[in-house]
């Protein structure tokens, strides 16, 4: 068939990605064992776009996260011709999704495994492309609350504020083949993927799978989860059963109501060219001077007691992480204090904007990255290309919280987040959106 490059093309393809039994999973501290097996697989689904000019895949992978390295091996097995994007979903029920040399030999070669399937799907979608259309709607949905509980001493801990912010949209973003049924179905929402907890050792995908699954047998069309700015929302407990899997199901379910609901009273086409892309990094400064020739491992006191440790057990503090939350950070002195880099992701699909940023940002950032975007629609994805850890507000930063005040030790860093950085990842976002359009 011979496609017309000015219009949009499409092709989406999907693998499963689900770890063997007793890879450790990911997202909690307290897990004492591997997993103990697959509830229901995790899955990576590509949707590769191309104008005759640009061509970008994002990936929509059930991973609590994916470090920045392998990333890059992604994206240096796939090429330079198509710009890779991948967004994980932020279940707590996924796999440890990274592996190096001090790794054990069963996680090297999930890793190895994991990136031949994510490439595999890429490819796939790649030569499955036709042409293309974009529908969009909105509607919301009530499934997550504010998890940061300020206590009656000023301490604020994870539990359910009411009265925090929330944001309950809910961007569905339909590709439908030209003249044709909807081939892939964008679903864009802010939420934990924590119903399961920790006491739960199979895999799954938590209520995100469920709703995937109640939409694709309706619709027909795949579906890919892009999860939104959740770092400060979590599954509102007064909706869950006493079962944690009736509490997936129907939590996933009352999501994939909404946006049923919304598919079936119509959405709105959007212009689908052109297409462009703008990625970059911006270092983010930590609250910790850069005063000797490699970042001080000051984090391991910090983390011994969280734990209730002493001190002089210090040097159990790495073979722990290893085995809990390992993760390869990249730390560079900058203007003579420690930062991180923070990539960003700006994609242009026609009338469509969609941000990504590579940290666990608060509801409200992703709401006021959106505000400012001069798309006519806009998605914003959380945990896509690498994780840094949190992204707070200033306001949270002054209230510190587990978010702020020990989160950042788990990444090995020496210090804490700079207060301004927030605005500093806005302010990037708005110039890439501002750039491509």
């Amino acid at each position: 068939m011979t496609i017309d490059t000015s219009e949009l093309t499409a092709g989406v393809a999907r693998e499963v990605i689900s770890p063997p039994r007793g890879i450790y999973l990911i997202g909690y501290g307290d897990r004492t064992a591997g997993n103990a097996g697959v509830h229901d697989d995790l899955t990576a689904t590509a949707l590769v776009l191309g104008d005759g000019q640009t061509q970008v895949a994002i990936v929509a992978c059930d991973l609590l996260c994916l470090n920045e390295y392998i990333v890059d091996r992604i994206r240096e097995n796939v090429g330079s011709n198509t710009k890779v994007i991948i967004c994980c979903s932020h279940t707590h029920a996924g796999p440890i999704a990274y592996a190096d040399s001090r790794s054990r030999r069963a996680r090297r070669m999930y890793i190895d495994w994991l990136v031949e399937r994510i490439v595999q799907a890429i490819r796939r979608a790649e030569s499955s492309q036709l042409p293309a259309t974009l529908t969009w709607g909105e509607t919301e949905a009530d499934i997550a609350v504010n998890r940061r509980e300020m206590q009656a001493d000023g301490e604020v801990v994870i539990g359910v504020n009411r009265e925090g912010f929330v944001d309950r949209t809910v961007g569905v973003l339909e590709v439908r083949a030209k003249d044709g049924p909807p081939i892939a179905t964008l679903v864009n929402y802010a939420c934990h993927g924590t119903v399961l907890g920790p006491t739960n050792l199979l895999v799954s995908a938590d209520w995100i799978g469920a709703m995937r699954s109640q939409i694709e047998e309706t619709r027909g069309s795949q579906v890919l989860f892009l999860q939104g700015a959740t770092a400060n929302l979590n599954p509102d407990r007064q909706l869950k059963k006493s079962d944690p899997w009736e509490s997936v199901s129907a939590l996933g379910e009352r999501v994939a109501a909404r946006v049923l609901d919304r598919c079936e009273q119509g959405l709105t086409q959007l212009r689908s060219t052109p297409l462009s892309v703008k990625q970059e990094e911006v270092w983010l400064p930590l609250e910790a001077k850069a005063t000797t020739p490699t970042p001080p491992r000051s984090y391991r006191e910090v983390l011994l007691r969280f734990v209730g440790l002493p001190p002089f057990l210090s040097f159990i503090a790495d073979p722990l992480l290893e085995q809990r939350y390992p993760w390869r950070s990249q730390i560079e002195a900058r203007d003579g204090v420690w930062s991180v880099p923070l990539r960003i992701s700006a994609v242009r699909i026609g009338e469509l904007g969609l941000i990504t940023f590579a940290a666990e940002v608060f509801a409200e950032i992703g709401m006021n990255v959106k505000a400012a975007s001069p798309a006519a629609a806009t998605l914003f994805a959380s945990v896509s290309d690498g994780c840094i850890g949190y992204l707070p507000t200033a306001e949270a930063h002054a209230e510190g919280g587990y978010e702020v005040n020990m989160s950042p030790y788990f990444y090995r860093y020496p210090g804490r987040m700079a207060a301004g950085n927030a605005q500093t990842a806005i302010n990037t976002a708005t110039q890439l959106l501002r750039q491509i359009w």
